[in-house]
């Protein structure tokens, strides 16, 4: 699913990443640890086709990223459900116009976007507040609905990037709990995180990112 091989790279003369290399199978659920500043998200951004790595190469679900053109970079993206750090909700949209957002991007007709928003909204206890914006629900409830617009086209792999950054220990395992839900149903997930007791709770590998370099 994700092959990562002698994967570096810098911002100008600031080195993020060293020969980062490892592997995550196809149905798999690991956690990419590490403290802040370690290069987590710079690598999320990397297997996202974000950012180009300066060496190394990546894979992603058979795909050589490095391969990937400007025209097929938007259906490569459709297989994957990203998570920010900083959730890029559009603001002066409702929880419901947010979540609908990439079903119009793929063209959904609008029957069917109108059932999978509303299950979804119900899925993830958010009915209640569809009308609502984002900026005015709760924490937990922002980061259910990020989980909800990642997973909305059902991608084949969810990089969540801290997602439970700003919860408490309980409610930080109840959205593991709604991720591991979702890769009990095939979906491949990778999280990253700088809380590494949450992911030794969680049982499942992890990969530790540190000062740049996998340990």
């Amino acid at each position: 699913m994700i092959q990562v091989h002698q994967v570096s790279f810098s911002y100008g003369e600031l080195s993020v990443l060293e020969k980062v290399s490892f592997r995550v199978e196809r149905g798999e659920f690991a956690f990419l640890v590490g403290p802040s500043g370690a290069g987590k998200t710079t690598l999320l951004r990397l297997l996202f086709r974000d950012l180009v790595p300066t060496a190394g190469d990546m894979s992603i679900l058979g795909q050589q990223l490095s391969e990937l053109t400007r025209l097929s970079l938007p259906y490569f993206r459709q297989k994957i459900g990203i998570v920010f750090q900083d959730f890029k909700f559009v603001p002066h949209k409702t929880v419901q116009q947010n979540l609908a957002l990439p079903q119009k991007l793929i063209g959904a007709k609008p029957a069917a976007l109108r059932e999978n928003v509303n299950k979804l909204l119900h899925q993830m206890g958010l009915a209640h507040h569809k009308d609502a914006r984002p900026a005015d629900i709760s924490g937990n409830e922002r980061q259910r609905l990020a989980i909800a617009r990642a997973v909305i086209n059902r991608p084949l792999l969810l990089l969540a990037d801290a997602p439970t950054g700003d919860l408490d220990a309980r409610l930080s395992l109840e959205m593991m709990a709604l991720l591991d839900a979702l890769n009990f149903q095939g979906m491949t997930i990778l999280v990253a995180t700088s809380d590494k007791q949450l992911a030794q709770k969680c049982n499942k590998r992890i990969i530790e990112l540190r000062d740049g370099s996998i340990r």
